[in-house]
């Protein structure tokens, strides 16, 4: 049993070790448009090469997550976490190297089968927070993952001018090395299992798992995470068109970024607070209907300022969205098996980033290269998740919360 100090001091140091290694990421990726450019890749080829460049780590971490899910319930939580980050550490600073676009996207797949810090830290702050809790540690998890991003993408464009892409690389590895260490410090109550290799071995099989309803839930995170990528890598392309200016394009992406990421603490924060007080469904559904009406104003942009504030606005709205959904699953699925369930999820999401980042490159060349297409096809299928929620929540109902005083 995790003792109230115990589950806040673990919360603290996962906390502060999203923080860096989102921040890590971000700087990184973020920018990839920009990259691309930098070694030589141009014109139409740009948007499919940021498409194909999201979609191949999506890809290899849909494999992969099963596998770690299933490693973390018989090795620990924690040993999952500390794997994560310091591949990432090790593998984010070679970006700086390959000035290759199909190499770079092969690396992209190395590390989406390698890392996956955040679906980590999530299973190892459900497994070490009291039940009564798990919402809002939750909630402050993913306000340490927008935070971060925050962090790296508001300052990244500017560092980048300042020190050149291959420095900022090493700086994220950095990051993502003290991330680990601060992991380290966090105690896990985890009986290993006696052979866990054996058992991993047994129970490893190519075959879909038998999860029952939850099946509606695994749905629902393959389609939510789909409309929540489809138009997400396209935003540097967006402001490069509003501004037109290469130097003005990397640092306004960055800031744009960093003021969503800004709003996304706040969403993490207050959806898992008010979701443990009223009933989680019409939290959600509230989220999900805002968010994907003031997705249509971003397609109409025509300045950068009009297009921060609607983009910020979204955030706000979406940002708790995945938390509420993990809180979701994590009370209709048994403890001891978080791991796997959560390993689970993590691959119908990524599966669900690579059929949004894909769809959305092949939307924009269907219109003829124009990326205003694909936010409104963003804002379409975001608004089509609401009849899908519904659907889910009749067939397998979130578990009654007791209310706060």
């Amino acid at each position: 049993m995790t003792t109230d100090t115990g589950w806040k001091k673990n919360l603290t140091l996962i906390w502060f070790s999203q923080f860096l290694s989102m921040a890590a990421f971000s700087s990184a990726y973020t920018f990839m448009p920009f990259y691309f450019k930098a070694i030589g890749v141009s014109g139409e080829q740009l948007s499919w090469y940021v498409a194909l460049f999201a979609a191949a780590g999506n890809l290899s971490f849909a494999v992969a997550s099963p596998i770690w899910g299933m490693a973390a319930d018989l090795f620990g939580r924690r040993m999952m976490l500390l794997r994560a980050n310091f591949a990432a550490a090790a593998l984010i600073p070679l970006m700086g190297l390959i000035h290759n676009p199909e190499l770079l996207i092969f690396h992209r797949l190395l590390l989406g089968a390698m890392t996956g810090t955040v679906t980590a830290a999530q299973t190892l702050v459900l497994s070490t927070t009291p039940a009564r809790h798990r919402t809002f540690a939750l909630g402050a998890i993913a306000s340490a993952l927008f935070s971060g991003m925050m962090i790296g993408q508001f300052l990244g464009g500017d560092i980048v001018n300042w020190i050149g892409f291959n420095a900022t690389f090493g700086v994220g590895g950095a990051f993502l090395g003290t991330a680990g260490i601060l992991v380290l410090g966090v105690r896990e109550n985890f009986r290993r299992h006696p052979a866990p290799l054996a058992r991993m071995r047994r129970n490893f099989t190519f075959r879909l798992p038998r999860f029952g309803k939850v099946w509606y839930l695994m749905l629902l995170f393959v389609c939510m995470s789909l409309c929540r990528d489809f138009d997400g890598p396209f935003v540097p392309v967006l402001v490069d068109h509003i501004v037109n200016d290469n130097v003005l394009a990397l640092r306004w992406s960055g800031h744009i970024s960093g003021y969503c990421s800004a709003a996304a603490i706040l969403s993490g924060l207050a959806l898992g607070y008010i979701a443990d007080r009223m009933k989680l469904l019409k939290v959600l559904l509230a989220a999900i209907l805002i968010a994907g009406l003031l997705r249509i104003p971003q397609a109409l942009a025509g300045s950068f300022g009009f297009l921060l504030t609607f983009r910020t606005l979204m955030v706000l709205a979406a940002g708790g969205i995945e938390p509420l959904l993990q809180s979701w699953l994590a009370g209709v699925t048994p403890e001891k098996e978080h791991g796997r369930y959560f390993g689970w999820a993590a691959c119908f999401k990524a599966m669900g980033w690579t059929l949004g980042a894909l769809l959305g490159g092949g939307m924009i060349r269907v219109f003829d290269n124009n990326v205003r297409a694909v936010f409104i096809g963003a804002a379409v299928l975001f608004l089509l998740l609401i009849p899908l929620v519904q659907f889910v929540g009749h067939r397998i109902p979130p578990p009654e919360r007791r209310r706060h005083a």
